[in-house]
């Protein structure tokens, strides 16, 4: 009966004070055309929404979820009192409700957490139910998905047909009869109800966060500003003394990548002297000699005296940060300087995208790598213009 396409599936329900929202949801799930069985199930609410499901699904061995467990053979393992996740704001207190601006921000950031942290493991499917809680934290929940959700991952909101919508008796469409009393006082059989999933298609914004986000560290409205500056106006700012750089006002420490750091002088003291751009090295074809070029930067880092006698300049720049085997990629087989080889070069733009990728996130970073000038991948150079790059010395 179980359909799997990743792995484990988690179901993760947003709830406010009507906990119900859970067992309807899985109702629906486990009676849809590809059944999805939850090997976790979650709960993000309030204390006061916390302590309502635990007393009315989790209660003893009485508990509607048990009820359902019993009545539909469900595994009731799969949801326990420390698998509901309550709302906490900056100090880690408890909010009872979802009332002010800072109780929204903290609701947000408490279903980012947890939706990072769901699907961190890339071989599970997360389902995730808007149906319960105030409109906020549905909106959150629904984003907060959009943001780190990944192909396999589902959005759906359950649809209840009428008399049994908000009835506080009614929980899922029993097996056998099972008569309920309405909020209007009538009454009404629970197994005729009509429990069905509506999924909510969402853009998936994953492959553009900072890898760093992907750990769960950060919050609701800090991812939001971090994505929001793919729209921001370009500026880079160097600074060689301190191997720093910054780029859209995000600082980088690259003391430890001086390569890749030469790397990126290299391409700004290009643009800075309103160059084209760079011949990159190409398999098969003529190459420009830009290694000296980069040893030109590299020397600049090291404060070395640039030199076109390549057998001493090559003894001056080789130390623990700069290896001879580095160097030596930069030379011909009797002992000259070369034409930067194809795999040098795309070494250190892969290390750079790496490192720009863990803050800036995909889209951001690749505006601050080289790019082809020419639309054949002939002539690298920023896409940038002067005025938006600065060199501290």
């Amino acid at each position: 009966m179980k359909h799997r396409n990743h792995g484990k599936q988690i179901l993760l329900v947003a709830s406010g004070m009507s906990p119900q929202v859970l067992t309807e949801t899985l109702y629906a799930l486990i009676h849809q055309e590809n059944p999805f069985l939850p090997d976790e199930i979650h709960m993000v609410t309030t204390a006061v929404g916390r302590d309502k499901a635990a007393r009315e699904l989790l209660h003893d061995s009485n508990g509607y979820f048990y009820h359902f467990c019993r009545d539909y053979g469900f595994t009731s393992g799969v949801f326990q009192a420390s698998d509901i996740h309550t709302i906490r704001d900056l100090h880690g207190r408890e909010l009872s409700d979802i009332k002010t601006p800072e109780d929204n921000e903290a609701a947000a950031d408490t279903i980012t957490a947890l939706i990072a942290s769901l699907t961190t493991d890339p071989n599970t499917t997360l389902h995730v139910s808007l149906a319960g809680g105030r409109k906020t934290m549905s909106y959150y929940t629904g984003y907060a998905l959009s943001l780190y959700g990944r192909r396999q991952d589902q959005l759906s909101h359950v649809l209840i047909s009428d008399g049994y919508e908000s009835c506080p008796d009614f929980y899922y469409p029993t097996p056998v009869t099972q008569m309920i009393t309405s909020h209007q006082g009538e009454s009404l059989d629970a197994s005729k109800a009509r429990v069905t999933l509506a999924k909510i298609p969402f853009v998936r914004l994953r492959e553009d966060l900072p890898t760093r986000f992907l750990e769960g560290t950060a919050g609701f409205s800090e991812t939001v500003r971090r994505m929001g500056k793919v729209d921001e106006p370009r500026q880079l700012e160097l600074d060689i003394k301190q191997r720093q750089v910054s780029l859209s006002g995000i600082k980088f420490d690259l003391s430890a990548r001086e390569l890749e750091l030469a790397f990126l002088l290299m391409f700004v003291r290009n643009l800075e002297g309103d160059d084209e751009g760079f011949e990159v090295p190409r398999k098969r074809a003529a190459q420009f000699d830009i290694s000296k070029h980069y040893l030109q930067a590299l020397c600049e880092l090291k404060n070395v005296e640039y030199t076109l006698q390549w057998p001493e300049l090559k003894n001056k720049l080789t130390d623990a940060d700069v290896q001879l085997r580095t160097l030596s990629s930069l030379e011909n087989s009797d002992g000259t300087n070369s034409a930067m080889k194809d795999s040098f070069y795309s070494q250190r733009r892969r290390e750079l995208h790496i490192i720009f990728r863990h803050e800036l996130g995909s889209q951001l970073a690749e505006c601050y790598l080289p790019q082809p000038k020419d639309g054949r991948g002939g002539y690298h150079g920023l896409n940038l213009k002067a005025g938006q790059i600065k060199i501290i010395e």
